[in-house]
């Protein structure tokens, strides 16, 4: 029988002074209720009147609810909770097998126990608590974070496309692809990423498919964390625990307390903690447009995602270079070379369009006051096979060289009657001639590549060279020099050539360091009380250093000649062990000629020289910059080039 709210009121006082009270628990707390109140078991309780809580906090659990029937049960049953939590699991991964079916399925997020962590207002400064309670804190919180070691912290789940095959499939994978046959297998897979509290993260990849694969992968997950002995229903073993193996829960506590499924149709909020209020509800209809739309690309597309890269991988001169086939696929052992000729025109190509010669001419070509067009010009310095001159020649011209029969209007990068010019220099006049009949296969924009037989830095067919001593702007055009992995003092050959003839931009990435390696030794060798002595004593650590002073040299060097310099990493150590590279471009006449900043930079070449005990080094000679060992050697650049 239910009282309506209104009608209790007039009975609230008077039951309570004539009925005796017996008292009830309720989670850990105790309780008293009016002895004879089965009659009226729907009374509203918001103003606590059959009901006492010593705890007035938890009193408070009470006072919201509509009506409260005394009848019940107030002690849950542990076998009843987890049932509720086991409900609550099956609930979550039916709707994650409902929203992939229905492809509406965005990602999943579980979250284990949080890291403890200390608040800085407990600190002594700022809360009046002594030393000793801080470490006392301290000392609770890391015995708390060593508690959580191996258990989970977080686990994501999201949609990809991975390619389908076996490890056995690899020889007939190699076979296909060296023949430009190799096929698309794949496949939309759910990635679980799991988090682990001070423990390596772990990945899985479940068919999405397959469903019977996702939902085995989650209840294991789910057994997992709900310990060994309370193991989903039909006895599903653990999922893969981290390095410190299987981490036991107390009874009635789970690894996961809550988490949420986002779909294009709405966030599904799960529950786990406390155990009694375990359950899956609906919490918002609608979830991210642009995330629906990211999602619906995954889910339409049959294969992997194709890269933003400069360069096309089906390109005719990737086909004719034998890196690629005519899909696009990179060949056996020529996928790092195909990521190298992407990296080295995206570098240089950012050079170009910072340097002060297009800019000018984009300011001029606005105004129509353009005459003369203006020339690229790019000179390899060893450019041996030829397939970053290829790269680079190819995108210059799709980026600047205008059509035939186009208006200029129409041309998205103004550059009216721009030309590019490249040419390449190696010593072997069996791969020139190769190289070449390549060139004139490919005909069209490669009618203007060229390749020569001669030295670095040592050239008297050099694309240009005639007209050193005027700007850029002045002689109508802009000079690159490459010099890519030229042997020990090459490179420096390459890059004094580069500044005899006032090139614009300097690309090197320098190969061996011979030269600087036996000074060194010797330096060392002598002076066993050094600095560095503990460091340089090993072998590996002094071909190190020598690398790293041969190339801070040349970039104070080229600093010295005007010119700003960047020294980095190319392209990634797995693809090539000399994999520093070193650009430079030209300073306007104002800054590069001013006095005071010269005599800084060669003040801290001396001191580096003199520190690793460096007398001589070839681009500080050809440019007769002196390193503090000879005074007789004469400042300044050197405008004459030395005999090889």
């Amino acid at each position: 029988m239910l009282i309506p709210y209104q009608l209790s009121n007039l009975f609230q006082w008077p039951m309570l002074l004539l009925m005796p009270c017996s008292s009830f628990s309720f989670p850990n707390q105790q309780y008293s209720l009016a002895k004879g109140s089965s009659f009226c078991p729907g009374l509203r309780t918001n103003q606590h009147t059959f009901i006492h809580c010593r705890d007035s906090k938890l009193s408070k659990l009470f006072s919201k609810s509509s009506y409260f029937d005394a009848s019940d049960e107030l002690e849950i049953n542990e076998s009843q909770e987890e049932k509720r939590v086991q409900y609550a699991i099956e609930k979550f991964i039916s709707t994650i097998r409902l929203s992939l079916n229905e492809e509406s399925f965005l990602y999943f997020t579980l979250r284990g126990p949080p890291a403890p962590r200390l608040n800085r207002r407990t600190y002594p400064a700022k809360s009046g608590i002594n030393e000793e309670q801080r470490l006392n804190q301290e000392k609770f919180l890391a015995k708390r974070k060593e508690q959580l070691r191996g258990k989970f912290k977080k686990i994501s789940g999201r949609l990809v496309s991975l390619r389908d095959g076996k490890k056995n499939d690899n020889k007939k994978r190699k076979k296909e692809s060296s023949r430009g046959n190799e096929s698309d297998g794949v496949s939309l897979h759910l990635q679980t990423t799991i988090k682990y509290h001070l423990a390596t993260d772990m990945a899985q990849n479940w068919k999405v498919n397959e469903c019977d694969e996702v939902e085995l992968g989650l209840k294991r997950i789910f057994s997992s964390a709900l310990g060994s002995s309370n193991k989903i229903d039909d006895g599903t073993d653990c999922a893969p625990s981290s390095e410190w193996g299987v981490i036991e829960n107390a009874r009635g506590q789970s690894g996961i307390l809550d988490g949420e499924i986002v779909t294009s149709t709405g966030v599904y909020s799960l529950r786990l903690n406390p155990p009694s209020k375990a359950g899956l509800k609906l919490s918002k209809k609608k979830t991210d447009k642009v995330k629906q739309n990211s999602v619906q690309s995954i889910l339409s597309r049959s294969h992997d995602k194709a890269k933003n890269v400069q360069l096309s991988p089906s390109s005719p001169f990737f086909q004719k270079l034998g890196v690629s086939s005519p899909n696009g696929k990179p060949l056996v052992g020529m996928s790092s070379k195909l990521r190298q000729c992407q990296k080295f025109v995206e570098i240089v190509g950012k050079l170009v369009d910072n340097s002060s010669f297009i800019k000018s001419f984009k300011q001029i070509s606005t105004s129509g006051a353009v005459q003369a067009p203006p020339t690229i010009r790019v000179i390899d310095m060893g450019c041996g096979r030829g397939y970053l001159t290829f790269s680079l020649h190819s995108y210059l011209c799709n980026k600047f060289l205008m059509p035939e029969n186009e208006e200029t209007e129409q041309k998205a990068n103004f550059k009216p009657g721009l030309t590019v010019q490249t040419q390449g220099i190696d010593r072997r006049p069996k791969l020139i001639k190769e190289i070449n009949g390549i060139a004139d296969d490919l005909g069209g924009e490669f009618s203007s590549l060229r390749f020569i037989e001669g030295d670095i830095g040592n050239t008297d067919d050099a694309l240009f060279g005639d007209d050193s001593g005027s700007d850029s702007i002045a002689k109508n055009t802009l000079d690159i020099l490459i010099a890519l992995h030229a042997c020990d003092t090459a490179t420096d050959d390459s890059i004094w050539f580069a500044i005899q003839n006032d090139a614009d931009i300097i690309v090197t990435a320098p190969c061996c360091h011979h030269q600087l390696r036996q000074q060194i030794d010797r330096h060392f060798t002598k002076n066993p009380d050094h600095p560095l002595a503990d460091i340089l004593c090993h072998a590996i650590y002094r071909e190190r250093s020598t690398e790293t002073t041969t190339d801070a040299m040349r970039a104070l060097l080229l600093e010295i000649a005007g010119y700003n310099t960047q020294v980095f990493e190319f392209i990634g150590g797995e693809h090539t062990a000399k994999n520093v590279m070193i650009t430079a471009t030209k300073m306007e006449a104002k800054l590069a000629d001013d006095n005071e900043r010269l005599i800084k930079k060669r003040k801290r070449l001396i001191e580096l020289a003199n520190f690793y005990g460096v007398k001589q080094q070839k681009l500080a000679m050809l440019m007769g910059e002196n390193l503090g060992w000879d005074n007789s050697v004469k400042l300044g650049i050197v405008k004459s080039m030395p005999s090889l």
